[in-house]
């Protein structure tokens, strides 16, 4: 009984994901259409003081991403509310 209980939260939090990385998504899809995405990758490195590329261990080129991701997000979510 205990199993299936573990499967029902599994699957809810599945599905709340889900919405949210659509909506995630959308955000991050309709800031890149106006960004110049290679200037941003340089901004946010500079600011973490990291050399993105193939020389950048995994971790470091892992936080450009996922730093432009808030930042594409953060951009994409306000033009949509306006």
């Amino acid at each position: 009984m205990a199993n299936n209980k573990r499967n029902t939260t599994a699957n809810s939090s599945q599905e709340n994901g889900s919405i949210g990385g659509n909506m995630t998504k959308r955000a991050v899809e309709a800031a890149k259409k106006t960004t110049d995405t290679q200037s941003l990758k340089q901004e946010v490195a500079n600011e973490l003081g990291i050399t993105p590329g193939k020389n950048a261990t995994a971790q470091e080129n892992g936080r450009v991403g996922g730093e432009m991701t808030k930042k594409l997000y953060n951009k994409g979510s306000k033009k949509s509310n306006n």
